[in-house]
């Protein structure tokens, strides 16, 4: 006992000696100042600072003894030495180097690094990130730092490859050596020297080029303390041996995100079961590994899962396990491809704070259920499949007690419904994006609540009504897209006091009113105005107004700003897009235009009544689009015209003459971009020039409606990206060059209405073309129509008319896939830029009788025309029966014989022109089967008989069957006896001709039977017997059947007399009962009888004989 008091006191001594000591030690140390710092570590500190460009005197507090108390050092209080060296560089949102650099590149350090670093020996935390080392190597001696705990070097701007000393660091449990994505420069090719650091818990290589490194699974397994890996954008392709387990199971957070390992999920991730972040973004995994165990309900204390871009996730049984993740905060699973509805598995999650499951297929009606997520900050819904109410889901979002909804995205779904008028309850939104949808009702009074609002897109719904005066509290507003609905009213004056809005379209609505300078008092920030296709009159009151912006986009086609050009413009030096287009501007073109703007790649003054010369056009950028069509202008077509490298030059519909040799070859060394030429309907002469090898890239030509004359270049059909040659009404001589006929690219030739002569080519390549129209009408083609022309499969405009084509008509056109019926065809785009201009297929055709332009529909129509030629022959059953034929036009030809009656009920013939030909017969009873027809001319032919009775037959005037020898309504009624062609329903036309094949047949028929039946008969003697005797028994048995049934043709004889069955049959003479026969018919019938009598007996006689011999 007293050994135990003993042993108790002595440990309470030791206690409060401990103590007390302590406390001395803390009263001693609050009473004294701190440490300075250690004389040789600072001589150290100033050399690193020596050695360093420090641009923005970062380091000029750098002064005086007590370096410890130097920005970004920390010293240890007790012994004075440098523990920390913080020298991170300016990081605006974590993204230093990136778009985000507003001059902190002056903030950033450079120049070395001093080895003498390494004196520091109780360094155990170096930070130099986000500065500009010039790409220079890490240096080797970073690894020498025996106590140092944290690295942090990222996006320093070094490069090479990594040092393996940086191994050494065994005390390491933070390195950070990401870099940006942008700008990495650095690599390793093994990551071996990563092994022994076993205290490592934080490990970042993003943006570092692994690729070579394929042991970094192994490595990283062989490090047991490891809790967070980042490995993102690091050129990773295979997850290596794919191990079924792995060593680092304790991992809280792995990022493996931007990688392209486009291959199966390694069955060992869904083993990280301690896992709270999990970031597979973009890595393109296709799909689950066989025997795959667990899914992400495994990982119970998820909070962060970001697999977008991986289709493995399009599994119900990994969709399905998203409901068990309670902790779960943030979800992305987008552009994943799925299909399957998700949201209703998501209700359970009340943490969740960001939901993107944008860019999939999913096809689902938002449930109710996701507006009870009252914790939800990102809704990220845009393209996909989702149909539901709107205005029933945020009316939902609004009853939240206190709702957090910070962006909204639904772009590009099925969404209906109206847009709530308590929107203005979501205080926090930041954004709204529910563009492309089917939105009606109008925009709320209360948006104008959403103080915090910087982006509103409503762009293409069907919204209606005003904008509300309202929109101009939006006091954060920077864009805003109102284009493409229903909006009336007028433009609220109120958005002119919106000082943050950057970017403003409300264009292809129906607004109306004035606007004036007011409406943009205080836009100083705007750089897009985009207020076109609108109805709207600008009217600016002050004179030589000056805006208060410098717009970089200015679109206001279609808005009255004439009849003087508006000057204001002029102001807005910054411009690089331009849109006066049908303004009403009647004007000279001012000289300022061709001056004030220095790389403009959209300028469209089209359509407007604008007069002067073309100016000096080196202000548009390369690749510009420049439209002056449709205006007054006149002069030369200016040599440096071609000097800008031009996408699309449209100068169509002006009075510009000259010719194309300046502006196609002079100065012209190297290819050009040009896509687009149209000089249609101007003044300009001369030949075509044949300069075209520098302009391969033309998809359009079009020089219609000039003077051009001389031959066709045949080199234009070498063009491989040209989709449309027009060069209708000028005056082109010459033959037409095969290549054009041969081009695999060219979908419309359009030469009609020139002196182009000749025969049509026979020489027509093989079915791969893609020729959609041929247009060679009121030219002066010779000769018949080539069969190989029906290689242009694709055909289904053809215009051959007023010609001097002769023969038959071919009769091979079902090989037109379209005109056949056999294929459907698509809208003829050829030029298609987004929000610039699209260039449609056009053409004037003879349809109907009259002569249409069709443009946004001509892919729909189907048309031969063959007329005023000299064809002669009968109409080819073929060319009647095309299903997909809408309009047939063989009038004014030489034709005959009869309309074939092979007119389909199912096809979709519209209109069918046949006059003034040679056809005879009558009209064909399948023709007024034709429901769709509207158009028929079949005068001044030698038709006969009555109209055939029809649904559309009736509806036409008497014109459309003149001067023929036709009856019936609409012509006077026929006589009595005149043919019904209701006859030929059943019996086909009379009139069609021998059918040879029922003679051929009958022909055969006679042959078989008289080889068959005649012939033997006269070879052999027996088989004649034969035959005879089977005759004979057939007229016995005949001789007795009427006997029976006529029993009066019987000679009575005495009754006691018994006559045996053969006596009877001789006495019996059928021929005494007809009259009229020769007494030797008689004769020899009697003899026959008596024959076949005596043939009966004998048989009865033998058969007797047998029956008794057995």
């Amino acid at each position: 006992m007293k050994a135990l008091t003993f042993t108790f006191s002595s440990s309470s001594c030791l206690s409060l000696l401990f103590v007390s000591s302590f406390f001395s030690l803390c009263l001693c140390t609050q009473n004294s100042d701190p440490a300075l710092c250690i004389a040789t570590e600072r001589l150290v500190l100033i050399q690193l600072k020596n050695n360093l460009i420090d641009r923005a005197n970062r380091l000029s507090s750098w002064v005086g003894q007590d370096c410890c108390s130097w920005p970004g050092v920390v010293c240890n209080n007790i012994t004075g030495n440098v523990q920390e060296i913080r020298l991170r560089g300016p990081d605006d949102e974590s993204h230093c180097h990136g778009s985000y650099d507003t001059g902190d590149d002056e903030q950033m350090l450079g120049g070395t690094i001093t080895p003498s670093l390494t004196k520091l020996l109780q360094l155990t935390y170096l930070d130099v990130s986000c500065n500009d080392f010039g790409f220079a190597p890490i240096p080797a001696f970073f690894g020498s730092f025996q106590n140092l705990r944290y690295l942090n070097i990222s996006k320093s701007q070094f490069s090479g490859e990594i040092p393996h000393q940086l191994g050494n660091l065994s005390r390491l449990r933070v390195l950070d050596l990401h870099d940006g994505p942008l700008f990495s420069n650095l690599r390793s090719e093994s990551l071996k020297w990563l092994k022994d650091l076993k205290e490592l818990q934080h490990l970042d290589m993003g943006g570092i080029d692994l690729a070579r490194a394929s042991d970094w699974l192994e490595v990283i397994g062989m490090l047991p303390s490891l809790i967070e890996l980042h490995f993102s954008l690091c050129g990773l392709d295979q997850f290596p041996s794919n191990p079924t387990s792995v060593n680092f199971t304790s991992l809280i957070v792995l990022d493996l995100s931007y990688n392209n390992f486009n291959s199966l999920l390694p069955r060992w991730i869904f083993s990280l079961h301690n896992l709270v972040l999990l970031d597979l973004t973009n890595c393109l995994i296709s799909g689950l590994n066989p025997g795959t165990r667990g899914g992400f309900h495994s990982m119970p204390s998820l909070d962060t899962l970001r697999v977008s871009g991986n289709p493995f996730v399009n599994s119900s049984s990994l969709l399905n396990g998203l409901s068990s993740l309670s902790n779960l905060r943030v979800l992305d699973v987008s552009n994943c491809d799925l299909s399957a509805p998700i949201l209703g598995k998501l209700h359970n999650l009340s943490m969740i704070v960001h939901i993107d499951l944008s860019n999939n297929q999913i096809v689902e009606k938002i449930p109710k259920s996701i507006s009870n997520l009252c914790n939800l900050i990102t809704l990220d819904l845009q393209s996909n499949f989702f149909s539901g109410d709107l205005s029933e889901l945020l009316e939902r979002f609004c009853e939240c007690e206190t709702p957090k909804l910070e962006l909204l995205a639904f772009r590009g779904n099925f969404m209906i419904g109206q847009l709530p008028k308590k929107l203005g309850r979501l205080k926090n939104l930041g954004s709204i994006d529910v563009a492309y949808n089917k939105l009606t009702g109008t925009i709320p009074n209360s948006i104008g609540s959403l103080s915090l609002l910087k982006t509103l897109q409503m762009n293409l719904n069907q919204l209606a009504g005003s904008i509300p005066d309202t929109i101009g509290d939006l006091s954060s507003l920077n864009f805003l897209d109102l284009s493409y609905n229903k909006l009336n009213g007028s433009l609220p004056e109120s958005i002119g006091r919106l000082g943050g809005l950057v970017f403003l379209t409300v264009h292809h609505n129906s607004l109306t009113g004035v606007v004036t300078e007011n409406h943009f008092t205080n836009l100083t920030s705007l750089e897009t105005l985009w207020i076109g296709d609108n109805n709207l009159a600008f009217k600016i009151n002050v004179h030589n107004w000056i805006p208060p912006f410098q717009l970089q986009v200015l679109r206001i086609g279609s808005c009255s700003l004439g009849p003087q050009f508006p000057s204001w413009i002029q102001s807005q030096t910054n411009l690089t897009e331009l849109d006066l287009a049908n303004a009403n501007i009647s004007d000279t073109i001012p000289i300022w235009i061709w001056s004030t703007f220095s790389s403009v790649t959209f300028l469209n003054i089209s359509h407007n009544n604008i007069e002067g010369k073309l100016g000096n056009v080196s202000f548009l950028a390369p690749g510009a689009v420049l439209d002056l069509s449709d205006n007054h202008l006149h002069g030369l077509l200016p040599g440096h015209f071609n000097k800008p490298d031009l996408d699309f030059l449209d100068l169509s519909s002006n009075g510009l003459s000259g010719n194309l040799e300046q502006f196609l070859c002079t100065g012209i060394q190297e290819l050009r971009q040009l896509r687009v030429l149209n000089l249609a309907n101007n003044n300009m002469s001369g030949v075509i020039s044949d300069c075209w090898f520098n302009w391969e890239f033309l998809v359009i030509l079009n020089l219609e409606k000039n003077q051009f004359s001389g031959k066709i270049p045949s080199s234009l059909g070498n063009l491989s990206s040209l989709l449309s040659l027009e060069i209708r009404d000028n005056k082109l001589s010459g033959n037409l060059p095969v290549s054009l006929l041969n081009s695999k690219s060219l979908i419309i030739i359009e030469l009609a209405e020139n002196d182009l002569v000749g025969r049509i080519p026979e020489s027509i390549g093989s079915d791969n073309t893609s020729l959609k129209l041929l247009s060679l009408r009121s030219n002066k083609f010779e000769g018949k129509i080539p069969d190989e022309i029906c290689h242009l499969g694709s055909i289904q405009i053809m215009d051959l008319a007023h010609n001097d084509l002769s023969g038959n008509l071919p009769t091979c056109f079902t090989n037109f896939t379209v005109i056949s019926g056999r294929e459907t065809s698509s809208p003829f785009i050829l030029y298609d830029t987004l929000f610039q201009n699209q260039v449609l297929g056009s053409a004037s055709l003879v349809t109907k009788g009259r002569v249409s332009t069709y443009d946004n529909i001509l892919f729909l129509v189907t048309t031969l025309d063959l007329s005023n030629n000299k064809f002669s022959g009968s109409i080819p059953n073929e060319l009647v029966s095309l299903l997909g034929l809408r309009y047939l036009n063989l009038s004014q030809n030489n034709l005959s014989g009869q309309i074939p009656n092979s007119f389909s009920k199912t096809g979709n013939l519209e209109s069918l022109d046949l006059s003034v030909n040679h056809l005879n017969g009558r009209l064909p009873s399948s023709l007024s089967a034709l429901t769709t027809l509207n158009f028929l001319d079949v005068s001044y032919n030698n038709l006969v008989g009555r109209i055939p009775t029809g649904p559309q037959l009736q509806t036409f005037n008497e014109s459309s069957f003149i001067e023929n020898a036709l009856c019936g309504d609409p012509l006077p009624p026929c006589s009595k006896n005149t043919y019904d062609p209701k006859e030929t329903i059943n019996n086909h036309d009379e009139s069609n001709g021998i059918d040879w094949i029922l003679v051929i047949f009958t022909l055969i028929g006679l042959v078989i039977g008289f080889w068959v039946i005649i012939a033997p008969l006269i070879v052999s003697k027996s088989w004649r017997n034969t035959y005879y005797h089977f005759l004979e028994e057939i007229w016995i048995k005949l001789q007795h059947f009427i006997l029976i049934i006529f029993p009066c043709f019987t000679r009575h004889e005495p009754a006691h007399e018994t006559l045996s069955s053969v006596d009877r049959l001789q006495q019996f003479d059928l021929s005494q009962y007809i009259y009229g026969e020769p007494k030797g018919f008689q004769q020899e019938s009697s003899y026959e009888a008596s024959s076949s009598a005596h043939n009966i007996q004998q048989s009865n006689d033998d058969q007797q004989e047998v029956h008794n011999l057995n």
